[in-house]
């Protein structure tokens, strides 16, 4: 059986340190500001060396150099990892790192430090800082200047168990009681904002800080980063994938198998005993498993499995739901969104800044994957057929702005454009609660009420684009009078906006306070039910979906709106249009967007 290779951590004593990691199975001598421990570093700033073995007391880098077959990859860069136990016993400085691009172009360094935090231990009401609100560079130092910065920084709450990616120029720092676990590039540059005005006991001084540095690698504004969860077997689930390394989380109550892989594996024993390949590791052990290798795991614990991702860019497509107050840009694989970055629209600040903004996020995601097409919804009004946008109610000021042309100019891409509505209903229809059916009115009941229409698979527009518009429909003429659409409109009777403004004129708390009771329930019921019994009449749709924020409250409506709708229909159609609660959720605009030319490309 060939032989796992463990390392000897080194530890690191800092400003913030404290003594956590001696119950983590690391020899703290008794030290009470041990702040890391390096677990697998072949860095300038730490070594770590073979604890056991045939290898024992050789350093990583030695083996990097003398033995390319334990690792599966090109060893004549440096080794591409440095993984690390935090103890933050008091808060970290706010920093940001510079990416491969800008470490090289301001340090003269081959690697930038993207990383990613798992937390394994934190008080109860821990919370980090991820993220700023700030707009420009300009906004940010003038919080510096006004020793203001710390309130434009995001707080995140956060518990044990909890996964962070955090790229290159995500404003950061965890905070006091924290315990974690880094998994990053090998680097160690990091540009320092705020430190608390620590001193460094060294020169008796404030410790450096890098604000000009900063500046030149702070993504603005944010992009919060998001990477759904996916389970990868019945006791593990991927955590990461990105263009530097994958990260799984193991939970060990029996034995299992992990696969070799072409390229080197890493487990670090997060907690508990394991018997791996038949030898014993306990909380704080980092195990080498070189490249196509198998490794059986038995006992109780939990433990990261990491690596390098040498495999090919995967093909997919990007989506991009543009709305009046946030963006999101988001890499799909069908009725998967893979990972996404989420912005600020700040539409006020004009179309050319909103756009600048969706260059950046789709450059970040094509340095990870080979993307062949590109979809925006949007809300409406606006021309499909040239990529425009009209005069959209919730963009004010952007009339008649081409949002395709910019795009595809620069990536070279294909770029299609749709009202939000329709592509929800496109993503039902392919990957969601539609999918079996050959056609489908997709209905929104949201903020507004918005309705798409798709047969075979295919949108059918309208000759103008308004197909399935059913918002505008009247359905009681002596009803409320609407800023924009008709009196007496669906939207204007049983949209979460009327909800919502019924429920205030009530002194009810909420719209779901609203729906329960039996009066105010029965009047939306008897709304919205005419509105889908219409639809059904004009269309005749093997299925209506209906999805939006409202239906997070159809438990309370839900068997009386179908009993509704099936008494307003012809007799002859009662109970043959299956009518169901939409499957993708908040994600049936961005995949749909994902696939628009879809059936141009067959």
């Amino acid at each position: 059986m060939e032989e796992l290779i463990c390392f000897e951590p080194i530890l690191q004593e800092r400003i913030w340190g404290g003594c956590k990691l001696g119950a983590y199975g690391f020899d703290t001598l008794g030290k009470q500001n041990i702040g890391e421990a390096w677990t697998l570093a072949d860095h300038q700033n730490g070594q770590t060396k073979v604890n056991a073995g045939r290898f024992s007391g050789d350093a990583l880098r030695d083996l990097w150099s003398n033995h390319p077959e334990i690792f599966g990859v090109d060893t004549t860069e440096a080794f591409p990892l440095l993984i690390k136990w935090i103890d933050a016993a008091d808060d970290l400085s706010v920093q940001v790192h510079p990416d491969d691009h800008d470490a090289c172009r301001l340090e003269g360094q081959p690697y930038g430090k993207n990383e990613c935090w798992y937390i394994v231990d934190c008080p109860a009401d821990a919370t980090i800082i991820y993220g700023h609100d700030f707009k420009t560079k300009a906004d940010l130092l003038r919080a510096v200047r006004e020793d203001d910065l710390t309130s434009g920084l995001i707080n995140l709450p956060v518990s044990p168990g909890d996964f962070f990616y955090v790229p290159a120029g995500t404003v950061h720092a965890l905070t006091e009681g924290c315990l974690v676990i880094e998994i990053q590039q090998n680097s160690d540059t990091t540009y320092r904002l705020y430190d608390y005005d620590r001193i460094d006991h060294s020169t008796n001084k404030p410790r450096q800080l890098h604000l000009k540095e900063a500046l030149e690698v702070i993504q603005f504004p944010h992009f919060q980063y998001e990477e759904p969860y996916v389970p990868t077997s019945f006791c593990s689930r991927l955590l990461t994938t990105n263009a530097y390394f994958f990260v799984e989380e193991w939970a060990i109550h029996d034995m299992i198998t992990i696969a070799p892989r072409t390229s080197f594996q890493v487990i670090t024993i997060i907690s508990g005993t394991l018997i791996i390949n038949q030898l014993r590791y306990t909380a704080g052990d980092t195990v080498l498993i070189p490249a196509k290798v198998t490794c059986t795991v038995s006992g109780k614990g939990k433990l990261l499995l990491t690596g390098p991702n040498p495999t090919p860019k995967q093909r997919l497509h990007i989506g991009i739901d543009l709305g009046g107050t946030h963006t999101r840009v988001a890499a799909i694989n069908q009725h998967h969104v893979v990972k996404q970055y989420r912005f600020l629209t700040e539409a006020a600040a004009g179309p050319d800044y909103t756009i600048n903004h969706l260059r950046q996020a789709i450059q970040k995601l094509l340095e990870e994957f080979e993307v062949e097409r590109i979809g925006i919804a949007a809300p409406g009004p606006l021309d499909a057929a040239t990529g425009r946008l009209l005069s959209p109610p919730n963009l004010p000021g952007w009339d008649d702005v081409n949002l395709v042309r910019p795009l595809e100019e620069f990536f070279n891409i294909p770029v299609s454009l749709e009202n939000d509505a329709n592509a929800a209903a496109l993503g039902e229809a392919l990957f969601g609660a539609g999918q079996d059916y050959a056609s489908i009115y997709y209905m929104t009941v949201s903020t507004g009420i918005g309705g798409g229409y798709v047969y075979q698979k295919t949108l059918i527009r309208g000759a103008h684009g308004y197909a399935g518009e059913i918002g505008n429909t009247v359905i009681d003429a002596s009803g409320p009078e609407h800023p924009v659409l008709n009196k007496g409109s669906l939207e204007g009777l049983a949209s979460g906006t009327a909800l919502q403004k019924r429920a205030d004129s009530l002194n009810e708390r909420s719209v779901a306070t609203l729906l329960r009771n039996p009066l105010e329930r029965l009047r939306f019921v008897n709304h919205l039910a005419t509105g889908v019994a219409n639809i059904i009449h004009t269309l005749d749709p093997e299925a209506v979906i209906i999805g939006g924020g409202v239906t997070a409250s159809a438990d309370l409506f839900w068997d009386e709106l179908l009993q509704a709708v099936d008494a307003r229909l012809y007799p002859s159609l009662r109970q043959k249009t299956i009518i169901r609660l939409a499957a993708l959720e908040g994600n049936a605009g961005v995949i749909g967007a994902a696939y628009l030319n879809r059936m141009n490309a067959e």
